[in-house]
């Protein structure tokens, strides 16, 4: 039972900081002394005014000497029955090691003599083996003093842990708690599964993992845990591991609290404020930055990127105010996504554009929830649209200044950190003007695409049928020139190169890829070295998730191209008649009259989209290699340490830390570098408004007949084995001839177009580069599957049909 219990009241009573020998202070009467991190938690739960089990702390102890006033304070502050004795060693529940486990705790203590007893070897543990190890470890070998924690037992229906933000993944808006029947000790000693709940700061319960059949916990008790560990979260100032009982009137009583170790950044730290009713899109902006954005590349490339957004529409005339911040792209749990509403003022602002189009150009599907609502004047809507007009036929002018752009940039190296980044700032601009030109010349691939389909469509709701019959029609106008479908040719040509050459499955095929790239420049002949360096060169700017700064370029790292190239020989060296890159492609017409050139101007609108891209991914590249000096003299100059953590500040907090003003930055960069390991597991739904919560994955995609519907981009049909890979990592298992199921495909995932036999993807559009690539070489390919990824698994035998836009699974 409950003896007595200490709560909020009078001010602590004053104790002289220095206590000549040992002496024992009431939990309520804790000013600033020196009493170790359990009990100043104790104390600091008192004053936040929570219900916490009436008790004292033994300082200055040591064994063999024990306070004289021990007995008078077990009866007068503990309540003399049945106690916890635990220690709270002055390093102990901090911030940084919370040594926890490392010491002895003892429960249901009774009697002054088991009291002693109990207190001495609780100090003893202080010079445990374990503990000394840990000590070792966290804090290099320093010695600590132990004070002893004493308080009354709680007779616990129930009890656990709660964290007051989630310890694996850092969300802030989430409160983790876990129960068990009776005292904590089994939870803690691991001799018990817990109920296992997750709350919003609400007290809503969003997960319920029970143990047994009914619940130990009910909702008002949940809210009521929330409740008090929210009022303390918000006291000491930082998130809480704090552990509790339940005692059997149903009072809450809080038996710890400190802050949580090695927690990482709150992985909504850069969410962007969602605005009441506007529509959100993952589609189109995550196939070119798919995953998790870091700081850096959020506030210097993806600023560039909205800017160049922001840009269009202002030399359109449908944006008023010149380009500035993040209007058209917005963070979430480090995912970035369109705003489809704000987007939507070309269908309030020019003539013939609807919100229809918008829906096919950025999601490649029609969005019924857009509306843009209502149209401005007709002569607005007119001169908007000469404007528009223009912007739509000056892609190549703009690529032509972007070529220019690409020719002059260059970002000297220096010496020092501050010297550097002067120089990156200094060239900032160059990509807000890179983006600018590569945005205004893919315009014309956003407004022709959809044109083409509403054509086909005769102003009807496009079908299946008509996203293939635009499919065929682009790959018949197509001259095989787009810049990026030459990737698949050079490596076509590189593996045709190395195929006969003597010993190329056991040093190449076989061996890890730094030893294949070591063989393939030195011993695999001169033809093969000289063309992989071409390839290289021509494009060695690209690599996965390209718009990342933290991502190394193919030039910098070629192994990941070289993992891919060891694929694609190995499928040559098993099947050599099945080589070649192209697959044969049924010979449609080019069509003729307004069809044929809505056609063609699609596929240029295409091709200088893919041009300019390239171009600035080169302009990335250059930054790239300009912060990764950066981060390098950081490293030197001792303010970070690893260079990679440079990824993981903004401009801002870099310009702090070169000049020597670091407070606690590379700690906070190490911490975000924990949360985007959190959320780089997310996906998120391609449409939604407000703040939306991620997928879960377990999410059933398949309905009814078990058969997914996407889009198709790239006529044909075949069946074959799937090969699921949410990674470049698992698509490094491919075999020929399978069908790549993935999340989305951007050009890092181009080598191994070569080996599939076809392409389907949860995200994209009839202009996506997946499709595009499909295209030029007669793979079928279906996209905007939204879950093929959870529906489907390796080895599966599926057919994909891409006249009709489906997936599903054959016997």
């Amino acid at each position: 039972m409950i003896t007595s219990s200490a709560s909020a009241g009078p001010a602590p009573v004053p104790v002289a900081l220095e206590v000549a020998g040992p002496v024992c202070i009431p939990l309520s009467a804790i000013g600033r002394h020196a009493v170790g991190g359990k009990a100043a938690g104790l104390a600091r739960l008192v004053r936040a005014g929570l219900e916490v089990p009436a008790g004292f702390v033994i300082v200055g102890a040591e064994r063999g000497r024990l306070p004289e006033n021990l007995a008078e304070s077990y009866l007068e502050h503990a309540g003399g029955g049945a106690v916890a004795v635990r220690s709270s060693a002055l390093a102990e529940d901090g911030a940084a090691a919370s040594y926890a486990g490392q010491f002895a705790t003892f429960l249901d203590v009774r009697g002054e003599p088991a009291l002693r007893d109990a207190v001495e070897r609780c100090l003893a543990s202080l010079e445990s083996v374990r503990a000394d190890a840990y000590r070792q470890e966290r804090e290099g070998g320093a010695r600590t003093r132990m004070c002893v924690v004493v308080q009354a037992m709680v007779e616990a229906r129930a009890a656990g842990v709660l964290f007051t933000a989630d310890p694996m993944t850092g969300r802030r808006d989430r409160l983790v708690i876990d129960a068990v029947k009776g005292c904590g000790e089994a939870l803690v000693s691991g001799k018990a599964s817990p109920d296992h709940y997750q709350l919003t700061p609400a007290g809503e319960v969003v997960r319920r993992d029970l143990s047994g059949v009914e619940p130990l916990l009910s909702e008002a008790e949940l809210r009521e845990l929330a409740s008090g560990a929210l009022k303390a979260r918000d006291h000491f100032g930082t998130p809480l591991d704090m552990e509790w009982a339940l005692g059997p009137e149903g009072r809450v009583h809080w038996l710890q609290a400190r802050p949580i170790t090695a927690l990482p950044a709150d992985p909504h730290e850069f969410d962007s404020p969602a605005v009441p009713g506007d529509l959100y899109t993952s589609s189109n902006i995550g196939e070119c930055m798919p995953g998790a954005i870091t700081p850096l590349s959020w506030s210097t490339v993806w600023l560039a990127n909205d800017h160049g957004v922001q840009f269009m529409f202002w030399s359109s005339g449908v944006q008023k105010q010149p380009p500035g911040g993040y209007r058209t792209t917005r963070q979430y749990l480090g995912h970035i996504f369109f705003d489809l509403t704000e987007m939507a003022q070309t269908s309030r602002s020019v003539l013939g554009a609807s919100d229809l189009d918008l829906g096919l150009a950025i999601c490649g599907r029609v969005v019924p929830e857009l509306h843009s609502g209502e149209k401005k004047p007709i002569w607005v809507r007119m001169l908007n649209t000469f404007r528009y007009v223009r912007t739509l036929f000056s892609g190549s002018r703009h690529a032509q200044r972007l070529e220019q752009l690409v020719a002059q940039l260059a970002i000297p190296e220096r010496e020092t950190a501050a010297e550097q980044l002067a120089e990156i700032d200094a060239k900032l601009p160059r990509m807000l003007e890179a983006c600018d030109r590569h945005i205004a010349a893919c315009s014309l691939s956003g407004a022709m695409g959809p044109a083409l389909m509403q054509t086909l469509a005769k102003g009807k709701v496009p079908t299946e049928e008509h996203h293939a019959q635009a499919a065929e029609l682009l790959a018949a106008v197509s001259g095989h020139d787009v810049e990026s479908a030459g990737v698949v040719s050079g490596i076509d040509r590189l593996v045709g190169l190395l195929e006969p050459v003597p010993g190329a499955r056991a040093r190449f095929v076989e061996a890890s890829a730094a030893a294949a790239l070591q063989w393939l420049r030195t011993e695999a002949g001169e033809a093969a070295a000289r063309e992989l360096e071409e390839l290289l060169a021509r494009h060695g700017h690209h690599c996965l998730r390209e718009f990342e700064l933290r991502e190394k370029e193919w030039a910098t790292d070629p192994l990941p191209l070289i993992a891919s190239l060891q694929v694609a020989l190995r499928a040559r060296l098993a099947n050599p008649a099945g080589a070649g890159a192209r697959r044969p492609r049924a010979n449609v017409p080019a069509p003729k009259g307004s069809l044929g050139w809505l056609a063609r101007m699609a596929q240029k609108g295409v091709r200088q989209r893919e041009r300019t891209k390239s171009l600035l991914v080169k302009v990335v590249v250059a930054f790239k290699r300009a912060y990764r000096r950066l981060g390098d003299l950081l490293v030197k100059e001792g303010r970070l340490p690893d260079a990679d953590l440079v990824f993981f500040l903004t401009p801002a907090e870099l310009d702090l830390l070169s000049r020597g003003e670091a407070g606690n930055l590379a700690e906070l960069a190490a911490a975000r570098r924990r949360a985007q390991a959190y959320q780089s597991t997310l996906c998120f739904p391609d449409v939604f408004t407000g703040s939306p919560e991620p997928l879960g994955a377990g999410l059933e995609a398949a309905k009814g007949d078990g058969v997914l519907h996407g889009k198709p981009v790239s006529r044909g049909k075949v069946t074959g084995l799937a090969r699921v890979a949410n990674s470049l990592a698992e698509a490094a298992d491919l075999r020929p001839g399978e069908i790549l199921i993935s999340p989305v495909t951007d050009i890092g995932w181009t080598p191994y177009f070569s080996l599939i036999a076809g392409l389907a993807t949860d995200v994209g559009s009839s202009i996506s580069h997946g499709a595009v690539v499909a295209r030029e070489y007669g793979l079928p390919a279906v996209v905007d599957l939204r879950v093929a990824t959870r529906t489907f698994q390796t080895g599966d035998r599926v057919e994909l049909d891409g006249d009709h836009g489906t997936l599903r699974k054959v016997e």
